[in-house]
């Protein structure tokens, strides 16, 4: 109901929304098969997840056939994203999910307590605002409720594609180190982190 502040960060995702999936998927898809591995742990067939940075939906479409009972609702800054995303999940009659345009570190308050996982995929890096994201987040889950993030970690890795994304990655803005990850979620107040490598 009100801008954000960060949509100039997301100006070439409104405009490549259609295209994106196809580029990103060459990688993102065996990451995220095997992180979903991981998540599928934590959700049941009636199970409220939030997909935070859902972009055009792929990933989404994966954990709503693991919540036929529940639902599947995505949340991406970029407008032209969450068409995709929308389309995409009506097109594979997909009826269980919600689309939304909000801004990760200002959920919607009517998500307060309303999600047993959240998850981004390859998405963290481009919050601008790591520390209110990370609190946004913990007051959307239900007690006992789970955030995973999928994202880049290693310092090595972080040193050596740091330049690189910087120059091609619409919106980046930066990664974190496992320790780093972690001491973000424990300042947010997450009872309990860990790192697992895919």
């Amino acid at each position: 109901d009100r801008p954000a502040g960060h949509e100039h960060l997301v100006e070439e995702f409104d405009r490549t929304a259609e295209a994106y999936a196809g580029f990103v998927q060459p990688f993102s898809r065996p990451i995220f098969h095997e992180a979903l591995e991981v998540i599928r742990r934590y959700i049941g067939p009636d199970a409220r997840v939030l997909d935070a940075g859902c972009g055009p939906g792929r990933e989404l479409q994966r954990v709503a056939r693991l919540v036929p009972q529940g639902e599947v609702v995505g949340v991406d800054l970029a407008a032209g994203m969450v068409r995709a995303a929308h389309q995409a999940a009506r097109a594979k009659v997909l009826d269980h999910c919600a689309f939304f345009q909000a801004d990760v570190g200002r959920l919607p308050r009517a998500f307060t307590g309303a999600f047993d996982l959240i998850y981004n995929c390859l998405a963290h890096h481009h919050y601008p605002e790591p520390a209110a994201a990370a609190a946004s987040m913990l007051r959307c889950l239900r007690p006992g409720g789970v955030y995973c993030v999928i994202d880049p970690g290693p310092a090595w890795f972080n040193r050596m594609s740091a330049p690189f994304a910087a120059k091609t990655d619409p919106g980046w803005i930066g990664f974190h180190t496992p320790e780093e990850f972690r001491a973000l979620f424990e300042q947010a107040g997450f009872a309990r982190t860990a790192w697992i490598e895919l």
